[in-house]
């Protein structure tokens, strides 16, 4: 069990995002746009579109989420995490 355990710690990381295009996402609803300016990710919404969504093409079971963001406080901006579009 420990040795299991060892090597999943040891495990190499799988980036979410390779700083230069959204290869492995995927948008949904809405018609946000979504776009790679320097090496980061920068949406944008549209007046008059519902909610948009980027999302990972991959569902994820264990993994870490560090990024900064801003918002405009009059947009309901956020992150969702393990969400399911219906």
């Amino acid at each position: 069990m420990l040795a299991l355990f060892a090597t999943a710690l040891l495990a190499p990381w799988t980036p979410l995002f390779d700083g230069k295009t959204l290869t492995g996402w995927k948008q949904l609803n809405g018609t946000a746009s979504y776009a790679i300016e320097g090496k980061e990710i920068v949406g944008r919404t549209k007046v008059g579109s519902p909610n948009s969504f980027l999302c990972t093409e991959k569902t994820y079971s264990d993994f870490e989420l560090e990024f900064e963001v801003k918002t405009d406080p009059a947009l309901n901006s956020g992150v969702q995490i393990r969400s399911h579009s219906v």
